[in-house]
């Protein structure tokens, strides 16, 4: 059943990507010509944007791939940290567009010139609306129902171009107004939305790659103390990613117990553990015999 599940999850996500990745290049295609023939710095940068969409998409293919790798001797953990390393990468390439744009417009302000707006920029803006909605839309939906670091870091970054090229809309009307000074200034600001973007990215999935704790020690620890036999507990540790975790924990039965039995109690937490906690793909038990009386041993390992 999870070898099924595996093969669904990279067969759906591959996909969407591969979806998403034609609607970007046609996006990005649209808005680059009609930028550099316009001379519009907002719009070349919205299409630049949408260029490195399409970027993502291709190494998420590659990557996914390797992320879908069952465990083995060499990443006894599994694969599931190369696509949150390319949810972080997601975030690197949107600082490197949000300094590109930054010396466009910087360079632009330096050597001023007046972008020739016309009605092929406002429909190519408008496609990219349209088109950057719907993809967000399913991205967010199966990102979420699959569980995929890698849709809704996608779908995240997707949501910005939809207000980007809002931006960029309503750049091109006052542009079209006798005021071009707004293109320039509008591209900062597309800068600076993208750069928050990454940033929020890299806080959503640094943790995973620190091994940060993923499941609360209060309730590993209720669920270990709900086993038959088991007096305490204590040392808990977890870390992994929320849907791919790992546990740790230390438990106490009472002295008079075998090795057989004392083994017994561990599969039985370990068995509980990846029944009653989504996502947990091992639980390591360490058992020990009680030193205090039973009473005693629960308080003070809890």
């Amino acid at each position: 059943m999870r070898t099924y599940r595996a093969i669904r999850y990279v067969i759906l996500v591959t996909v969407i990507l591969v979806v998403t990745l034609v609607l970007n290049l046609l996006v990005a295609g649209a808005k680059l010509v009609t930028g550099l023939l316009s001379g519009s710095l907002s719009l070349t940068a919205d299409g630049l944007d949408s260029l490195f969409d399409s970027a993502i998409n291709v190494v998420g293919l590659v990557s996914l791939f390797v992320a879908a790798q069952a465990a083995d001797e060499g990443h006894p953990y599994g694969h599931r940290k190369f696509e949150t390393i390319l949810a972080l990468g997601v975030a690197g390439l949107l600082f490197v567009t949000s300094l590109e744009i930054v010396r466009s417009a910087i360079e632009r302000l330096l050597h001023p010139q007046t972008p020739d707006v016309n009605e092929w920029g406002f429909v190519a803006v408008l496609f990219s609306i349209v088109a950057h909605t719907v993809v967000a839309a399913y991205e967010v939906r199966w990102g979420r129902q699959l569980q995929s670091d890698i849709l809704v870091a996608d779908a995240t970054h997707t949501r910005a171009d939809v207000f980007v090229s809002l931006a960029v809309l309503g750049g091109l009307v006052v542009t079209k107004l006798g005021f071009p000074i707004a293109d320039t200034i509008l591209a900062f600001g597309i800068a600076l939305l993208i750069a928050d973007m990454g940033k929020d990215l890299v806080r959503d999935h640094w943790p995973v790659l620190t091994d940060a704790a993923v499941v609360e020690p209060a309730r590993v620890a209720a669920i270990v103390l709900g086993v038959d036999d088991v007096l305490g507990c204590g040392r808990i540790r977890s870390r992994g990613h929320p849907t791919h975790s790992f546990i740790d924990v230390q438990v106490v039965v009472s002295s008079d117990r075998s090795a057989a039995e004392s083994d017994q109690v561990a599969q039985q937490v370990a068995l509980r553990l990846r029944r009653e906690v989504d996502g947990v793909q091992d639980v390591t038990v360490q058992v020990r015999p009680a030193c205090l009386p039973a009473s005693k041993e629960r308080s003070s390992e809890s």
